[in-house]
């Protein structure tokens, strides 16, 4: 997109619209596009909440997207048997414990008509939002409440954290580094100024998520 140049709403609320169509993982009948000053919202039901964030996902790709208010609901097709709650918690509980990559011992879940809630620890924000994406996957679920807790298993100091992350990002060439601010408080990141896109913006925040100590990460990122 050339500099100054803007696209119309209109446009830009088609072209998210076709993305979602196209997208063979997400069922659109439902979903409302609305563009508002390069803000789009989603609205509407989708089948799983899977689906949800998926949606999103594809109006980010969109060029002229600057953020998306997603209000997505879940409701599940009518003829879809919907699992009860002690199945779904059985079955993320199945799914944590599989993945070699997750410590499922410190974590609790609970299951209230479909919305699952994480508890307990990890030792890293990646394993929070892995064990998260994994909830999001599971039939009959609803919606996730993240609320593990990180205690990374080093005590890393908050201006390692932030030297580390800003040196990462001076390397990844998808990122204009000097655009992008890191600030870190009690092993929390807050990203903060502008990337070119959603790829730079997604890329910023799984560095950060990568980053050993990092309890938590705030993106407050603005795609420009």
């Amino acid at each position: 997109m050339a500099e100054g140049s803007e696209r119309k709403p209109e446009e830009i609320r088609q072209e998210v619209y076709s993305q979602l169509v196209w997208d063979t993982r997400v069922n659109a009948s439902d979903i409302d596009v609305e563009v508002k000053d390069g803000k789009v919202i989603l609205k509407g039901l989708v089948p799983s909440y899977l689906d949800v964030w998926e949606a999103e996902d594809d109006a980010y790709a969109i060029e002229g997207v600057r953020y998306v208010e997603n209000r997505l609901k879940v409701s599940p097709p009518p003829h879809f048997p919907v699992p009860g709650d002690p199945e779904i918690a059985s079955k993320v509980r199945s799914l944590l414990e599989w993945n070699p990559n997750i410590d499922a011992r410190g974590i609790d879940i609970s299951v209230d008509r479909g919305l699952v809630t994480l508890m307990g620890t990890v030792e890293s924000i990646w394993q929070k939002h892995s064990a998260g994406r994994i909830a999001e996957d599971v039939a009959g679920v609803v919606g996730v409440n993240n609320e593990i807790s990180v205690e990374p298993s080093v005590a890393v100091t908050d201006e390692d954290i932030r030297t580390d992350i800003i040196g990462t990002l001076v390397r990844n060439s998808f990122i204009d580094a000097g655009m992008v601010n890191v600030h870190v408080k009690h092993c929390v990141v807050t990203l903060s100024g502008t990337v070119h896109d959603y790829y730079a913006y997604r890329t910023a925040e799984e560095i950060s998520r990568s980053t050993q100590g990092v309890k938590d990460v705030n993106n407050n990122l603005v795609i420009a």
